[in-house]
């Protein structure tokens, strides 16, 4: 397979090139991690890289304004979604030694549907997605991603502080799923921007302590659903983890309002720092 070309623009030394940078070793990283899935090597733990590496790709985007290429990567994580679950929800019914005949059942699942992304060549369609889409468009001559930081500290603030108003509303799925999905671009963002170390530590520290509710209830939401299918000890277990899951996730938003605080007074990033840089990748968590 070819390597990926270089950016077809240029950027100022700085952030915006240590951006693309970034932006580019994330699109290698998912390249290689296709070509094992595709050749039949595919880990669960592979399948889980290739949709973070993905979602940070796309957090990057929408750092440089590029919404639609953001919104390429988005639907290239959602092709993998229900596979990653389903390898999950093994990892779970293996750890609360499940009968062997469910864990069989739901091994079938996951041949079925790693089945059915192979026939619709659907790793080839990830390949050429990331391929094309995945480096950030930068103005060539004397653009800087300053002004456009303290933009998007302020619609953070404003879409976040809307998800929370609605979650606090009415708790839905739905409602948590979308407030997880823009905590994780925070999050994302947050990890490679530069600021105040103290600050931006204990940000991501308990942003991602949100996510793991919000993300356990996703989960438990989903494991419910295919459990009616399994043994009825299982269900029972299902139900007990799944409505614990959902208490905690709904008392979630009613706690959020530290981050928006943060955002409000640009306590998170230092967007006006000429001198700073994007974080080295071995400090921010690939996996």
């Amino acid at each position: 397979m070819r390597r990926p070309r270089s950016p077809i623009h240029t950027a100022p030394p700085g952030l915006e090139q240590d951006v693309v940078q970034a932006a580019a070793a994330y699109q290698s990283t998912v390249l290689r991690l296709i070509r094992h899935a595709m050749a039949g090597e595919g880990s669960a733990e592979t399948i889980h890289s290739i949709r973070t590496h993905c979602r940070r790709l796309q957090a990057l985007l929408e750092l440089c304004d590029n919404r639609d290429r953001a919104a390429v990567m988005a639907r290239t994580v959602s092709r993998l979604s229900k596979l990653r679950a389903l390898q999950v929800f093994r990892q779970y019914l293996m750890k609360i030694e499940a009968p062997e005949s469910d864990i069989t059942a739901v091994e079938a699942w996951i041949a079925e549907r790693e089945h059915k992304l192979n026939r619709t060549q659907t790793y080839r369609k990830i390949e050429q997605a990331v391929w094309k889409q995945a480096l950030p468009m930068l103005a060539p001559q004397g653009f800087s991603l300053t002004p456009r930081l303290e933009v998007l500290r302020h619609e953070h603030e404003r879409l976040l502080s809307r998800l929370i108003e609605k979650a606090m509303e009415k708790p839905r799925r739905t409602r948590l799923h979308a407030l997880r999905l823009a905590l994780k671009t925070i999050r994302y963002q947050t990890e490679w921007l530069p600021g105040r170390a103290a600050t931006e530590q204990d940000v991501l520290k308990r942003i991602k302590q949100v996510q793991a509710l919000l993300g356990r209830y996703e989960e438990m939401a989903d494991f419910r659903r295919w459990g009616k299918r399994l043994n009825l000890t299982v269900q029972t277990r299902l139900e007990r983890d799944w409505k614990r899951a959902r208490r905690r996730a709904r008392r979630v938003s009613g706690g959020l309002g530290w981050l928006l605080d943060a955002l409000a007074a640009g306590s998170v990033w230092i967007g006006g720092d000429q001198q700073g840089t994007l974080s080295s990748l071995d400090d921010v968590r690939l996996v």
